[in-house]
C-alpha cells in the first residue's frame, strides 16, 4: 500500500541525526547518576525548558514541555478546566482533537470557515447566539498557520478580529501549530497577540518526527502550575533522554535546518504533485505536505477513499475532518510525508486522480 494517509514530513538521514542525538542525551544523563533516574517534573526538565523557550521566543515561565503536540491539546484543554464544557471548533478541522473532546465530555460546536479559516463574523455570532439560549462557550481551538487538512493561513488581520472577539466574550483561544513551521514567515501567534488567554501547542512530530515525543506548550502564566499538573497526572512529566534529544537538536541548530529542507522539500513534492492533479481543485498552504483535494459532485470522501485502497493506496476521505453537526465535506485529504521516497508518493497521487477521474466518470 502506498500510505497519503500519515503526514509526518520524512528525510532521509533523519534516522541518523535522531541516533546520534539519543545515544548523547543517554550518555548525559547517566552522568548525572541516581537523580536522572527521577522524573522529570521533580525539576529534572529545568534546562530543557530554558532550550525550548528560546527557540520558541517565549519567556520560559510560560513554557512547559510535553510528550509532543497531541499531548499538549490535551493539556490544554486539562489545564483551562475545559472539561464538561463547550468549545468552538472550525468545521472542518483535527480529529484527534475532536476524540479528545470527547473522552473529557466537551461539546464541541462547529463554526464557519472561509479562505483564511476560522471567521471572525461567524464567531461573533455564534458566542453571542450561544449565550443568549444560556449555553455559553468557553474556548476555541483553531489551526491558523497551514490548518490541517485544509491548508489556509490566517492573515494577521483576521487573527486580530479572533482576538478581539475571545476578549469579549472571555474565550480562552488553543492554536495547534503542529505545521506552522513549514511556512517562511507565518504572521505571529495567538500566544503573542492574546498571552492573557492564548495556549500555543508546538509539537515536534512534524517538525522532525514522532519518535521524538516531545513538544510545548506555551500558556499564560497563571496557568503555569495548571499546565505543569496537566502534564504529570496525564504522562508523569516527559522522558528526560528524548526531550533531552531532541532539545539538543534546538540548541545545536539541527532542527531549524532539518526544518529548512522540508520546506525545499514540500515545495517540490506540492508542484509536482499539482501536476498530477490537473483539473481537480487543490488547497495547500506553502510549502505544506499536505493537499486538501475538492472532489468532483456525485463522489464523497468515503467512495474515493475506498476506491483507493483497492487500487493500493492509502487516503483520508473529509468525513474524518467533519466537526459534530456538519456535513461531511466532499474532499480528500492527500498527506506527501507518508512515504519517505518522492517517487512512491507521487505515484499514489497519480493513482489517487485516475481513480477519482474514473469513478466520477461512470
Amino acid at each position: 500500500m502506498i500510505d497519503l494517509q500519515f503526514n509526518f514530513p520524512l528525510l532521509v538521514g533523519q534516522d541518523a541525526l535522531w541516533a546520534e542525538h539519543l545515544r548523547a542525551a543517554v550518555d548525559a544523563n547517566a552522568e548525572q547518576g541516581l537523580s536522572a533516574l527521577r522524573p522529570s517534573f521533580r525539576g529534572g526538565d529545568a534546562r530543557l525548558r530554558e532550550i525550548g523557550a528560546e527557540w520558541l521566543g517565549e519567556a520560559v515561565e510560560r513554557v512547559t514541555l510535553t510528550c509532543g503536540g497531541h499531548h499538549g491539546c490535551f493539556v490544554s484543554l486539562l489545564a483551562a478546566g475545559l472539561a464538561g464544557k463547550r468549545v468552538v471548533v472550525e468545521a472542518i478541522t483535527y480529529t484527534g482533537f475532536l476524540e479528545q473532546c470527547r473522552l473529557l465530555g466537551v461539546e464541541t460546536v462547529a463554526c464557519e470557515m472561509d479562505a483564511e479559516g476560522l471567521r471572525a463574523d461567524a464567531l461573533r455570532e455564534l458566542c453571542e447566539r450561544e449565550r443568549a439560549a444560556g449555553r455559553p462557550v468557553a474556548a476555541v481551538f483553531t489551526m491558523p498557520t497551514l490548518h490541517n487538512p485544509v491548508g489556509c493561513v490566517a492573515s494577521l488581520e483576521r487573527r486580530r478580529a479572533i482576538v478581539e472577539v475571545a476578549r469579549e466574550f472571555g474565550l480562552v483561544v488553543i492554536e495547534d501549530d503542529a505545521y506552522g513551521f513549514l511556512h517562511d514567515s507565518p504572521p505571529p501567534s495567538y500566544a503573542k497577540l492574546a498571552p492573557e488567554r492564548a495556549f500555543y501547542v508546538r509539537g515536534l512530530s512534524k517538525n522532525f518526527a514522532p519518535v521524538v515525543r516531545t513538544g510545548f506548550v506555551v500558556a499564560p502564566v497563571e496557568y503555569a502550575a495548571a499546565v505543569a499538573n496537566a502534564v504529570k497526572q496525564s504522562a508523569s512529566g516527559v522522558s528526560r533522554v528524548m526531550a533531552g534529544a531532541a532539545c539538543a537538536m534546538l540548541a545545536d541548530g539541527t532542527l531549524d535546518a532539518v526544518i529548512a529542507f522540508k520546506r525545499l522539500e514540500g515545495a517540490r513534492r506540492q508542484e509536482w504533485a499539482r501536476e498530477r492533479l490537473a483539473g481537480l481543485e487543490v488547497s495547500a498552504g506553502p510549502n505544506a505536505w499536505h493537499l486538501w483535494v475538492l472532489l468532483p459532485e456525485g463522489l464523497t470522501g468515503a467512495l474515493v477513499e475506498t476506491a483507493c485502497e483497492e487500487h493500493g493506496v492509502l487516503v483520508s476521505g473529509g468525513q474524518w475532518f467533519a466537526a459534530p453537526g456538519t456535513e461531511a465535506p466532499r474532499a480528500v485529504r492527500l498527506g506527501l510525508g507518508g512515504e519517505a521516497e518522492v517517487e512512491r508518493a507521487l505515484e499514489g497521487v497519480r493513482i489517487f486522480a485516475e481513480v477519482v477521474r474514473g469513478v466520477g466518470s461512470r
